[in-house]
């Protein structure tokens, strides 16, 4: 009984509309590492396994974190994260703005999304970052990961 799981809502090419895309100060600096590791930053268990399967899907190799402070230790751990994708609000003592800043203190070339219903703040985003509106759309994702990273994960 291994039926595929069903797509989510937000992943429906309809919703195109509803996905915004706005990058704070484009870099040219941002190379998404060598590797094609991402870290997904979601405390909604449900999104973050949707967000997981549509990089997977694209070939990235996934770490999951499901609060900012979880993200930061995934951070200490997996050295090779070339790619953040976090939700702002977590549930923790950390939220997106922060885990994206303090990542970028480690690596400046670390690519970074924001994906959230939350929002954008110019002031908070560290440059050349993208900020998607939830609900987001699976081709967005992807288009937001090639306009930063290239055309597909190493």
């Amino acid at each position: 009984m291994n039926e595929p799981r069903p797509r989510m809502p937000l992943n429906d090419p309809d919703l195109n509309t509803f996905a915004v895309m706005s990058a704070a100060a484009p870099s040219d600096d941002i190379a998404c590492g060598t590797t094609g590791v991402a870290l997904v930053v979601e405390d909604d268990w449900l999104l973050r396994q949707t967000l997981v399967d549509d990089l997977a899907s694209a070939g990235w190799t996934v770490v999951e974190a499901e609060s900012g402070e979880t993200a930061l230790g995934a951070m200490r751990d997996e050295s090779d994260i070339g790619l953040l994708v976090t939700d702002i609000r977590l549930g923790g003592r950390l939220n997106g703005w922060d885990v994206a800043e303090a990542m970028r203190q480690r690596d400046a070339k670390l690519a970074v999304i924001y994906v959230s219903a939350n929002p954008p703040m110019a002031s908070r985003q560290v440059e050349g970052s993208i900020f998607l509106s939830k609900p987001y759309v699976a081709s967005k994702l992807l288009d937001a990961c090639r306009s930063l990273c290239g055309t597909k994960p190493n």
